[in-house]
């Protein structure tokens, strides 16, 4: 008996495919989001909105894992972010030095290989740079 009670994920609507992708308004009030804007940071630079959606669309649709999952067409988000997100621009610091030429992309990240350099185990790291394929 197979088990029905799985809620479906909604698929879009027919009407709001056009041209070979979907359009999808994140802010609409029938969705439910989770972000808090009292959790923004104070000391960063806001992105626009029209920048956050095109990066979110780029990345959204490399995704064709999600894109065949929702609709099989690209998604082009449009409108607002969701209710509570927003995008900040900051300075990263990153790493440099490690043989491949590649950088940590934070000290956070970084830590591995410093693990990997006090217990002389260089040759089995497995940190994101190091064993990227591992990410």
């Amino acid at each position: 008996m197979a088990d029905n009670s799985r809620t479906a994920t909604p698929k879009p609507n027919p009407k709001d495919i056009n041209e070979g992708h979907q359009n999808f308004d994140l802010s609409d009030e029938q969705f439910t989001s989770d972000g808090d804007e009292t959790k923004w940071p104070t000391t960063k630079t806001r992105v626009s909105d029209k920048e956050f959606l095109r990066l979110l669309n780029t990345a959204y649709n490399q995704r064709q894992d999600l894109v065949s999952q929702w609709s099989g067409q690209p998604v082009n988000f449009e409108g607002e972010p969701p209710k509570g997100y927003a995008l900040f621009r900051l300075s990263d610091l990153t790493v440099h030095g490690h043989p491949s030429g590649r950088p940590f992309r934070s000290v956070k990240q970084f830590v591995d290989h410093v693990h990997s350099i006090m217990t002389e185990t260089l040759d089995g790291c497995r940190c994101a740079v190091c064993r990227p394929d591992l990410v």
